[in-house]
């Protein structure tokens, strides 16, 4: 596949990805209690989707065993918290906050560690770095938040969605003319 190819899907899936976060986020400040329900229901299905994306990337993409390794974890991630949301859905309603915190976590994490593990070897690695301390910041205020109600917690994952969206769409401008961007970056 020419450079210039992957370039172009790669800078589409992040402007894509910025428009579903910021709305999401912007929805969550209309109506929070509404917003915590339709989160509960639907979260599971954006994870699996988010997951299986991953891997087409991963099936379709000619890339470097380390980025590979790094895709195929945070896919697998991705994949198991949207089985979980999926398979009871009473119980993401309850857990919610502790099960998006989980998730939002340990996805920094992997994006972090995936951005340090490549930076010799890709452009865009710092992006992908504060992308993961932003997902680990949220999550971790998701996990220990002192403020545990329903609508703080929707106020806080909208907050994260307007965050991420802004700076993925602005970002996506920003790789848009590189050569050599991250797959990580979604």
């Amino acid at each position: 596949m020419p450079s210039s190819a992957k370039n172009f899907a790669t800078w589409g899936l992040v402007f894509i990805a910025g428009i579903i976060f910021l709305s999401v986020g912007i929805l969550a400040f209309f109506d929070p209690l509404s917003g915590y329900v339709k989160l509960a229901k639907f979260a599971g299905i954006g994870l699996l989707l988010n997951g299986g994306l991953l891997l087409t990337l991963i099936i379709i993409r000619p890339m470097r065993d380390r980025e590979r390794n790094w895709l195929q974890a945070e896919s697998i991630l991705h994949l198991f918290f949207g089985i979980l949301f999926l398979l009871n859905p009473l119980l993401s309603f309850i857990a919610l906050p502790y099960f998006i915190g989980c998730w939002l976590f340990l996805a920094g994490v992997i994006k972090m560690l995936a951005a340090l593990s490549l930076r010799l070897r890709r452009s865009g690695w710092p992006f992908v770095l504060f992308i993961g301390l932003i997902f680990a910041v949220f999550g971790f205020l998701l996990l220990f938040s002192p403020f545990a109600r329903a609508k703080s917690i929707t106020l806080l994952i909208g907050s994260f969605g307007v965050v991420m969206g802004s700076l993925y769409i602005i970002d996506s401008f920003r790789f848009r003319k590189m050569q050599d961007t991250l797959d990580m970056m979604l």
